[in-house]
C-alpha cells in the first residue's frame, strides 16, 4: 500500500476510550493484530468548510514501517450548542441506519436479480467498518478512500461535464435500486415513508436557528437582483422569494406517491470524492453522508447538485444530456432488478416532478453556494455559529458573512445565473 504516512503530534488519541477500542476491535478483526505490534499515527481527517456536523480522524495503522490499513472516523461534536442546533444524534443514527441496513439491503436485492455488486452495480459507496449509535458518543469508522485514489473536489472550483455525468449515473442505480425495492418488497423499506426533512426539522423549532440562517442567505440571492435590468424577471423572483424560504423548501420536498423515494438528501460536491485518470477526468466517484436522507422525489437529489455545484455556461451546453443521461440509467437499471421503469417513474412524470419540485434546486442554491464561492478563511466555524444562536437566537452579520469583497463578484455570477434559469427553466 503506497501512501505517505501523516503524523500529527497534536493527535494522540481519539478523545474517547469507547472510540479507542472500537478501533482496536477493528485493527484486530481486519489485520489480526494485538495491540502491542503495530502504532498508529491520528490526523485531521478534512479541512473547514468540509464537515458540518461532525468531527474526522484520519487514523493509520503502521506495522514495520508499512500502512496496513488507513480509516476515516467521524466523531459528533462536543459543543452542546452545534449537537442541539445541528441535530447531531439524530444525523448519526440516520447515517448508521443507512451502512447497517439500507445499503446492505440494496446490495442483497441486486445480487438477488444476478447483478455483481463490484462490478456492474451500486459500488459508490464507501466501506463502513462499524457504526457507534449512543448519545453522546456516536462514531461511524470507515474505509479511507484516499488510499485507492480518491479525492475531495474543491468545492470552489466549477464542476465539469464529466463531474456531473459520472454522479447522475450512481445517483440513478441508487433511485432505480429503491424503486425496484419499494415495487417488489415494499415492506422492506416502508418505515423510510415517514422519515422527517432535516432542514424543516430545523426550521421547525421554535426560534429556529436554521429559519434565520435561511433568511439571511435569502437576503444575499435577492441584493444579486441590482444586476439585472429586466424588470418583469425580477419581479418575479422578488415574489418567488417574499415567503420564507422553508416555505419554497416544502413545495420542493412535497410527496406525491407513488414516485417519492429515499434521496441521497445531500448531494453536493463536499459529499462526494472522486477517482482521476491521468489526464484528470473523474472516472469512478464515490456517494459520502448519509446523513439527511430525504423521502421525496427523486427530482430532488438532481436538482441539489446540478444548480448548487454548477455554473450557466456548463448547464447551457449539458443541461438536458445530465437529465437524459440519468432518466437513461435509471430505466435500465430498474428493468436489470426486474422491474418496469414505465410503471415506476415514466418520463411524463418525470418531466412533471422537473416542473414542480425544480425549485428545491434554487433553495438549496441559496443556502450552499454562498459556501462555493468563499475560502476557507472566510467561513465561521461552526461552533462559533452555534452558540451565537444558543446565545441570541440571532447570528450577527459578521458570523454568517461567508462572502468576501474577494469573492462576492463569483457569488453574484454563479446566483444571478441560478435564478435565470430558474425562470426560463420553468421551475418557478
Amino acid at each position: 500500500m503506497s501512501q505517505e504516512i501523516c503524523d500529527n503530534d497534536k493527535i494522540v488519541k481519539l478523545p474517547n476510550e469507547l472510540y479507542e477500542k472500537t478501533l482496536r476491535e477493528i485493527i484486530y478483526d481486519e489485520l489480526k493484530l494485538n495491540n502491542n505490534e503495530y502504532e498508529i499515527k491520528y490526523s485531521e481527517g478534512s479541512s473547514k468548510g468540509d464537515n458540518y456536523n461532525g468531527i474526522v480522524y484520519r487514523v493509520q495503522v503502521i506495522k514495520d514501517n508499512e500502512i496496513k490499513l488507513s480509516l476515516i472516523v467521524k466523531l459528533p461534536p462536543d459543543n452542546p450548542s452545534r449537537r442541539e442546533e445541528f441535530l447531531v444524534h439524530k444525523s448519526f443514527i440516520q447515517e448508521a441506519d443507512f451502512y447497517d441496513y439500507l445499503y446492505p439491503l440494496y446490495r442483497k436485492f441486486q445480487e438477488k436479480h444476478g447483478i455483481c455488486v463490484e462490478t456492474d452495480g451500486l459500488y459508490e459507496i464507501p466501506k463502513c467498518y462499524k457504526t457507534l449509535t449512543e448519545e453522546p458518543l456516536e462514531a461511524l469508522y470507515f474505509d479511507d478512500l484516499k488510499v485507492h485514489g480518491f479525492q475531495m473536489f474543491d468545492r470552489t472550483k466549477e464542476l465539469t461535464r464529466e463531474h456531473v455525468l459520472i454522479v447522475m449515473k450512481a445517483l440513478a442505480k441508487m433511485h432505480a435500486t429503491y424503486f425496484s425495492i419499494k415495487d417488489q418488497n415494499p415492506e422492506l423499506v416502508d418505515k423510510y415513508r415517514s422519515i422527517k426533512d432535516f432542514i424543516l426539522m430545523q426550521c421547525h423549532r421554535e426560534e429556529a436557528a436554521m429559519k434565520i440562517f435561511n433568511e439571511k442567505m435569502k437576503q444575499q440571492a435577492l441584493d444579486v437582483l441590482k444586476h439585472s435590468k429586466d424588470e418583469e424577471f425580477v419581479k418575479k423572483i422578488q415574489k418567488v422569494l417574499s415567503v420564507e424560504l422553508h416555505k419554497i423548501l416544502e413545495e420542493g420536498i412535497s410527496i406525491e406517491e407513488p414516485y417519492a423515494i429515499l434521496c441521497h438528501g445531500d448531494c453536493w460536491v463536499n459529499n462526494i470524492m472522486y477517482k482521476n485518470d491521468v489526464n484528470g477526468v473523474p472516472i469512478e466517484c464515490r456517494l459520502l453522508d448519509h446523513t439527511i436522507m430525504r423521502y421525496a422525489s427523486p427530482i430532488t437529489d438532481l436538482m441539489y447538485l446540478i444548480f448548487s455545484g454548477t455554473t450557466k455556461v456548463l448547464r447551457d451546453k449539458h443541461y438536458q444530456e445530465f437529465l437524459d443521461v440519468y432518466f437513461e440509467n435509471l430505466s435500465e437499471f430498474i428493468k436489470r432488478l426486474n422491474s418496469d421503469p414505465e410503471k415506476l417513474f415514466p418520463r411524463s412524470i418525470f418531466e412533471h416532478h422537473l416542473k414542480k419540485f425544480g425549485k428545491f434546486g434554487l433553495v438549496m442554491a441559496i443556502i450552499l453556494v454562498p459556501m462555493f464561492t468563499s475560502s476557507a478563511e472566510d467561513i465561521p466555524e461552526m461552533d462559533d455559529v452555534a452558540d451565537e444562536y444558543q446565545l441570541s437566537k440571532e447570528a450577527s452579520g459578521s458570523v454568517m458573512n461567508f462572502t468576501s469583497s474577494k469573492t462576492i463578484g463569483v457569488y453574484e455570477k454563479r446566483m444571478l445565473g441560478i435564478l435565470q434559469d430558474m425562470v426560463e427553466f420553468g421551475y418557478i
